[in-house]
């Protein structure tokens, strides 16, 4: 069996941020060994792995997708990155839960010359998230800072489409298969991010973009990136999920302030209150970055970026963007205000003293973290009962997020303050 389809398998029964991986790849130091491996040699490195990742990791499970894969990808000048390749990021294989391999449209910069910023922000921003998002992108990828970004709708894709207009280059981490546009207007801002910069993902050829695909995807914008600025936020946006891993893994982290009335900036104004560096202007990014990476980045060429960077009709249509044509009207601000209220109003409702507060959560969510032991477990808790890989890895990341769940050795979890 191939190297390249070894790790395709691995991949594909691990699944993404795979607690499992890094013991398994640390122990015996490829996907041969692993598939080569007897039970009690792997039970050795994971006592407590699930009967069903068990008998794939002995059975070599997944060999017949593996090979697809493989086939897809050679067709279509897709790369493979395997945690052991060269070309693998660096800033990827300090992760606890690194990806197993990337899927690569494109060429990555090298991270230890050339600085990275991610750009995040909701995917329905409004007229002055959209002119911010554009003039702050465009102008540090002018500098010479590499963008990243999830290339989604709204502030993403427009600080995607601001680092190529501004010829810089860009990053987009998809939270699908390497073979799928999402959102599909976005086909030109994906092929010019492919020609200046890199298209990448942990997911497989034709993974559709499940909406638990993406915190999962986000932990990668933040690590692939030196500073992590939120252009706007609110109270539930994933942005912040962005945010939360960004310090999590010791990332510097910016927000642009918004307005106090403004629902889209909630999330961002309260990054800022609990000590996010605020970003007035691109140069507020820049200065930190400046002296680690003083070959590539030039504050000259940023100010002269500064004229440029003008979101307009023309680059609308050039990436084939959409956006906010119209300001919100008064009624839309009050039903908004009203959506608000009513949350608030349900959160005191539902947390009781020594309850975990669960008011974050979606009602999936909060199905799924009723369905968890209070002894340790491993994701096979969720998975052993239907629950798809990738789906019950996005819950138990968002758990852990909001501090519902810690994690143990061997790729366990247990609920927060549990007794047991």
């Amino acid at each position: 069996m191939q190297h390249e389809q070894c790790w395709v398998m691995l991949s594909e029964i691990l699944g993404p941020r795979s607690p499992l991986f890094r013991p398994l790849i640390e122990a015996f130091g490829s996907p041969e060994a692993i598939f080569a491996a007897d039970e009690q040699a792997i039970r050795n490195v994971l006592p407590d792995v699930g009967a069903g990742t068990l008998r794939a990791l002995l059975s070599h499970g997944k060999e017949e997708s593996a090979r697809k894969i493989l086939l897809y990808c050679h067709r279509n000048a897709v790369r493979i990155l395997p945690f052991d390749s060269a070309e693998y990021p660096a800033p990827l294989r300090e992760l606890d839960e690194p990806p197993v391999l990337l899927y690569v449209r494109g060429n990555l910069p090298d991270f230890t010359k050339q600085a990275s910023v991610g750009i995040v922000g909701p995917r329905k921003a409004d007229a002055y998230g959209e002119r911010v998002a554009y003039k702050l992108s465009f102008e540090l990828a002018g500098a010479g800072a590499v963008i990243v970004s999830g290339m989604a709708q709204g502030v993403d894709g427009i600080a995607t489409a601001a680092a190529l207009a501004a010829g810089g280059s860009a990053i987009a981490v998809l939270g699908c298969g390497i073979d799928v546009v999402y959102p599909r207007h976005h086909g030109k801002l994906m092929a010019e991010c492919c020609e200046q910069g890199a298209v990448i993902t942990e997911y497989a050829p034709g993974t559709p973009p499940n909406g638990y695909n993406f915190p999962i995807r986000n932990r990668l914008i933040s690590a692939l990136s030196r500073a992590v600025l939120v252009v706007q936020a609110g109270e539930h946006s994933g942005a912040l999920i962005t945010a939360r891993y960004a310090i999590m893994q010791g990332r510097p982290l910016y927000a642009v302030p918004g307005d106090i009335t403004e629902p889209r900036s909630v999330g961002s104004n309260r990054l800022l209150q609990a000590g996010a560096h605020p970003a007035l202007s691109a140069e507020d990014v820049l200065q930190p970055l400046l002296p680690r990476y003083h070959a590539t980045l030039c504050e000259q060429r940023m100010r002269e970026a500064e004229q440029y960077a003008v979101l307009d009709e023309q680059i609308a249509r050039r990436f084939g963007l959409r956006l906010a044509t119209v300001q919100r009207t008064v009624k839309e601000e009050k039903k908004e205000k009203k959506k608000t209220a009513k949350r608030e109003e349900k959160k005191e409702v539902e947390q009781a003293p020594s309850a975990p507060d669960l008011s974050a959560l979606t009602p999936r969510q909060r199905e799924l973290y009723a369905l968890l032991p209070s002894t340790p477990f491993s994701v096979d808790a969720l998975t052993g009962q239907g629950v798809p890989v990738a789906e019950a890895i996005s819950t138990l990341t968002i758990l852990e997020i909001y501090g519902l769940l810690v994690t143990r050795p061997g790729g366990m979890y247990q609920i927060a303050n549990s007794k047991e």
